[in-house]
């Protein structure tokens, strides 16, 4: 058994699920600390924290970020997901595929790179399957202000570890609210039935929806919620809408549109409405995206090339992570993690030879830096 799977399996083993990290975190903060390195607790809230570890001095300062948290266990699994086990390349667990074995990359890469130019920076954040607590609050602190390029090796939904995540959509809930007064059903109009002018705003939304490639922007419905009481006529539609918007377009651009559209409708059946950001603790994520002329971008690309023997495969990715929040600064971020299937759900698996792989795409791009 070699160091990334025996290591991949240990980080498996500790369960983490969103919000318990905290037996991983202090595994994280030992293992390191009885190795010599510079650790650092950050505190996000009460019995969450976010590791930092770091070696080396240069000018440069590269962060490789990881998660701590894994979503929970779902039905349908036929291995223990607590309890790795490998069939054939295929290692099985709970994290496996997002992102403990990216985790075990990062930490052996820090382990084998010789930082002589250059500042090598580990963090592990909480609450990326949630809402980023640990993310924002490490990107508000000065642990972030020196960083020049950040390397995540969350889970290659694509292209494998050829492929290079270089942007992200920025990712928003939107509320809103359409009222017409109640009135007995006998005065019954469909021209005022808010139900309807709902339907008649769900179906313009689709003309928000644009893809070019992996790039796409979009609003669905999360949730639809109307009632009537008695012989009364509904008073009240609630809408709940998860919105996909493109850099350099933002969330308020996207909130604008959504409102624009709901404006047009309501206005011609003389409902009101109400359109607002979902109130949560941290802000929605931002969208980004990286220049093709980036010279991290250039390096990491032949660096794939120098390992795999196949060009590099940048693509921008239509989903998001604690990486908006860091691209969103203008800082670097790239995305290359290893191969596998099932992140989220039972029977995920992680390709054992294919993390070896990226660990020598790693090691081969802080050689050159």
């Amino acid at each position: 058994m070699g160091k990334l799977e025996a290591l991949t399996k240990q980080l498996i083993s500790i369960p983490s699920p969103y919000p318990n990290e905290m037996k991983l975190a202090n595994f994280i903060k030992t293992f390191f600390k009885q190795k010599g390195y510079k650790v650092f607790e950050q505190k996000v809230e009460d019995n969450r924290s976010n590791i930092i570890v770091e070696k080396g001095s240069g000018k440069k300062t590269i962060l490789l970020y990881s998660h701590l948290d894994t979503v929970g266990i779902v039905d349908g699994w036929k291995t223990n997901p607590l309890r790795p086990v490998v069939i054939g390349d295929k290692l099985f667990g709970l994290g496996s595929y997002d992102m403990k074995g990216g985790m075990a990359v990062n930490i052996n890469t820090f382990l084998e790179h010789e930082a002589k130019n250059i500042k090598l920076r580990l963090l592990f954040c909480i609450d990326e399957e949630n809402i980023s607590k640990g993310g924002y609050v490490f990107a508000n602190s000065s642990f972030m202000k020196d960083v020049d390029c950040v390397l995540s090796p969350e889970p290659a939904f694509a292209h494998g570890v050829n492929g290079i995540v270089t942007g992200r959509i920025g990712r928003a809930v939107i509320q809103v609210k359409l009222t017409y007064p109640s009135q007995h059903f006998y005065f019954y109009n469909p021209q005022n039935d808010i139900n309807i002018v709902s339907a008649l705003v769900i179906q313009k939304l689709k003309q928000i929806y644009k893809k070019n490639g992996d790039a796409k922007e979009f609003a669905f419905v999360r949730s639809l919620q109307s009632q009537s009481v008695g012989m009364s006529t509904p008073q009240e539609v609630f809408i709940e809408l998860d919105t996909s918007v493109l850099p350099p377009k933002t969330n308020k651009d996207m909130l604008a549109s959504v409102t624009q559209i709901i404006s047009k409708i309501t206005q011609a059946h003389n409902v009101k409405y109400e359109v607002n950001f979902k109130k949560r603790e941290t802000p929605f994520l931002s969208g980004y995206k990286l220049s093709e002329n980036n010279k991290y971008l250039k390096q990491l690309s032949q660096s794939i090339i120098s390992v795999t023997g196949k060009k590099a495969v940048p693509y921008f990715r239509s989903s998001v992570a604690d990486e908006n929040i860091f691209g969103a600064l203008g800082k670097t971020v790239l995305g290359i993690g290893p191969e596998g299937d099932s992140a989220h759900g039972a029977n995920e698996w992680v390709s054992v030879s294919l993390l070896t792989r990226l660990q020598d795409i790693y090691l081969n791009f802080l050689s050159h830096l």
